[in-house]
């Protein structure tokens, strides 16, 4: 993997692992997570509208990019439902330790990529850390899975996740070969948020975007966040043109690492040793995609 995209991933991995902390640190995630996507739609809108006249649609572009809104609705909806249930240190890591795993599987299916061995190891060792960040110590002294019933909440929304990061990730990196990224993911995000509407404008959901409308403190902080999401996609787009998806998706993984330390140091959730453990191994594994092919 070259240094240019994975320079772009990290920037992301970045972005990615700032706007999540926003996210969990709201009394309602999946809400929070949608109103942030909105607000990506205003900060990024002068870009789309310079860029509109002159974009280029392949024929098939819109089904690109109608399945990968109805994806990220999905990816949305599962990610505030991990937040909801367990904590930003717990839930990230398996949203994006399992992400790799089937992004690697469903590309040599439908894609044709093939992972060479280097390729191979250093996602497994992303995997590894990752999966690493997730243990916490058992009763008698071993490291452990935690099973009770709001973890396995968490674990199942979390995979879920991560279910839905492996296929939008290799719907969009056919998708950004039809039309340029910066017009597919807007168009991507508007339809998002269309589908997703009816849940976060009617009933109780619908008092944090008034929240957010009354509150300048608040707004700004969810124009950030916006800014930080369509950011970090935007970023993996161009890298998905230079690199394969299964490396890109893998070498995402660091943003586990900057999530893992903003739960622990920032929002006080406990379990740092574990983390270090995993960081040491996402380092190795970016490391050795730095010289996969």
């Amino acid at each position: 993997m070259d240094i240019v995209p994975l320079g772009l991933v990290l920037l992301s991995a970045l972005l990615h692992a700032s706007w999540n902390y926003f996210a969990k640190g709201s009394d309602d995630p999946p809400a929070m997570i949608w109103c942030t996507m909105a607000a990506s739609l205003l900060v990024y809108a002068p870009v789309f509208l310079y860029r509109l006249p002159s974009a280029s649609f392949a024929p098939d572009a819109w089904t690109y990019i109608l399945a990968t809104g109805i994806l990220h609705a999905f990816y949305i909806s599962t990610l505030g439902m991990a937040y909801r249930t367990g904590d930003l240190s717990k839930a990230y890591p398996l949203a994006r330790g399992s992400a790799p795993l089937m992004v690697a599987g469903t590309a040599a299916l439908f894609l044709g990529e093939r992972i060479s061995p280097a390729g191979g190891l250093a996602i497994f060792l992303v995997v590894a850390g990752i999966f690493a960040a997730h243990l916490e110590p058992g009763p008698s002294g071993g490291w452990r899975f935690s099973f009770g019933r709001e973890s396995r909440a968490t674990i199942l929304w979390a995979l879920a996740t991560g279910l839905a990061t492996a296929l939008y990730s290799v719907v969009d990196k056919v998708g950004v070969t039809r039309v340029s990224p910066e017009i597919y993911i807007y168009l991507m995000f508007i339809l998002t948020i269309l589908f997703l509407a009816p849940f976060h404008l009617t009933g109780a959901r619908a008092a944090l975007a008034r929240s957010i409308a009354r509150d300048t403190r608040l707004f700004l902080n969810v124009l950030v966040g916006g800014a930080f999401m369509m950011g970090s996609y935007g970023l993996i787009l161009f890298a998905m043109q230079l690199s394969k998806v299964s490396y890109i998706v893998a070498a995402r993984g660091v943003s586990v690492i900057l999530a893992a330390g903003l739960g622990v140091f920032i929002l006080k959730e406990g379990g740092g040793r574990q983390k270090l453990i995993g960081a040491g191994l996402v380092a190795a594994g970016l490391a050795l995609l730095t010289v996969s092919r």
